[in-house]
């Protein structure tokens, strides 16, 4: 499977499933977000929303995933409160929420601060602890395309 980007990747994969896709945002939504939340999204996560901005609302993929829109993203302690006291994971404000299994089963995460990083960890919030599954939005979309399994 040849893997283009990030979002051209999903787009692609979505599109020949038959998955209600959102168009994607404007780079002024996106420097929005940034200043909203005083983060910088990495390269692949902002290529991603420039060519998709998610699954249509109430749409998800053939193994119950669904990716949100650009507007549903906030940090962790404002999507999932329960998982923000600190026990459950270091810095919760700098954990944004992106996609979710079989309608909130858990979610997928991605540390997010107000300078570019090294890396982009994405974790599973939702089980007794937190789950790290790769060290960037790529790689997770590239775990997601070959080996969905793997996500859960």
């Amino acid at each position: 499977m040849e893997f283009t980007s990030a979002g051209e990747s999903l787009k692609r994969h979505w599109s020949s499933h038959n998955v209600e896709i959102n168009a994607g945002v404007s780079e002024a939504r996106l420097k929005a977000f940034e200043e909203k939340y005083s983060v910088v999204l990495p390269d692949d996560l902002r290529d991603y929303f420039r060519c998709v901005n998610g699954m249509a609302p109430d749409e998800v993929d053939d193994g119950m995933i669904r990716f949100w829109m650009l507007e549903e993203i906030e940090p962790l302690p404002q999507s999932a409160p329960q998982y923000s006291d600190g026990t459950y994971v270091q810095n919760p404000e700098t954990l944004f929420l992106f996609a979710d299994y079989s309608l909130w089963a858990h979610a997928y995460a991605i540390h997010l601060e107000n300078t570019e990083l090294e890396s982009n960890e994405v974790i599973i919030i939702g089980y007794e602890s937190p789950k790290l599954i790769s060290d960037s939005f790529s790689k997770f979309v590239g775990t997601y395309l070959t080996s969905k399994d793997l996500l859960h």
